[in-house]
């Protein structure tokens, strides 16, 4: 097997059914300070923001329109949840074939 290994964790993702709520939810109740302006990856289907955090960011994302991939985690899981967690690596193309191997 290869030598190949995860690095730091990078971000966690969190699909919501509204993102401007959510935003509203990491502001008062966790205290969230820093909050980017939501914005529109239409190629992904979805409307993000990320919550800055010391160590991390988490991510929130919210569909675009029922086509979005997350569309289907919303129907399945209506208030939302926490939907992949992203690592570092140092090669994406080496992670991507190891990672096929593995299974």
């Amino acid at each position: 097997m290869s030598e190949f290994k995860i690095g730091p964790l990078n971000h966690v993702g969190v699909a919501v059914p509204d993102l401007e709520a959510a935003c509203e939810t990491y502001r008062t109740l966790y205290g969230a300070k820093d909050i980017t302006t939501p914005f529109d990856m239409p190629e992904q289907g979805v409307k993000v923001c990320f919550v800055n955090l010391p160590n991390s960011q988490v991510e929130l994302i919210e569909p675009l329109n029922a086509e979005s991939p997350i569309a289907n985690f919303i129907t399945k899981n209506p208030k939302g949840g926490q939907h992949h967690v992203c690592f570092e690596v140092d090669d994406i193309n080496e992670a991507v074939e190891e990672m096929g191997k593995r299974g």
